[in-house]
């Protein structure tokens, strides 16, 4: 087998672990799936001997895996503050933290499968596309655009009603918002970048 690699299977859905669906246990599913993602790509990608892939083509997917790796570190710390009692109310699958929470779950399980397909074809030598369609990029900023102004609002209504109670929990909490809204936005700033930049 010489320097060959084995490229681990990728992450199937029907596969990983399914926690049934209580409130609490939902968003644990679904950090657990787009932890296995996070995971397997950074597998992936070290297992793509260097000599085989274009340098560009692995450069611009490594720089997908470390934002994505990113945003999932800024989620987990956004999902830590589930444990305090004053914040609980917020993450109601009702909400609009839901909400976004939601949509970001969502999203990144697309592009998820596009990073996936990308890192299987750099490995077996095939062509492939690494660069994202800029209009695509800009329809999913401008949705979650939409959703963090409504989830700030929300955030700001329940700080004026309960942040006096505990101020340095929730101004823990609105720095872990911001640090998921400033990651969200730096993954769709990576995958707006033209070929070179």
């Amino acid at each position: 087998m010489g320097d060959e690699r084995i490229l681990p299977p990728p992450p199937s859905s029907a596969a990983r672990l399914r926690i049934p669906s209580t409130e609490t246990d939902f968003w644990a599913g679904l950090f657990l799936d787009l932890s296995v993602r996070v995971e397997w790509l950074g597998q992936a990608l070290d297992a793509v001997p260097k000599e085989d892939a274009s340098a560009a083509s692995l450069v611009r997917m490594r720089s997908y895996a470390r934002s994505l790796a990113e945003l999932h570190e800024a989620i987990g710390k956004v999902h830590a503050c589930r444990a305090e009692a004053t914040l609980k109310p917020l993450f109601s699958l009702e909400g609009t933290l839901a909400n976004y929470l939601s949509c970001l779950y969502g999203w990144c399980e697309g592009i998820g499968d596009d990073f996936e397909r990308m890192a299987i074809a750099l490995r077996r030598k095939e062509p492939t596309s690494i660069v994202f369609h800029h209009r695509s990029v800009n329809e999913s900023y401008a949705k979650f655009d939409e959703l963090i102004v409504a989830m700030r609002h929300a955030n700001h209504v329940a700080h004026e009603l309960h942040a006096a109670k505990s101020p340095q929990v929730w101004r823990a909490f609105d720095e872990r918002v911001e640090e998921l809204i400033w990651a969200t936005e730096w993954v769709h700033m990576t995958l707006a970048r033209k070929p070179g930049e």
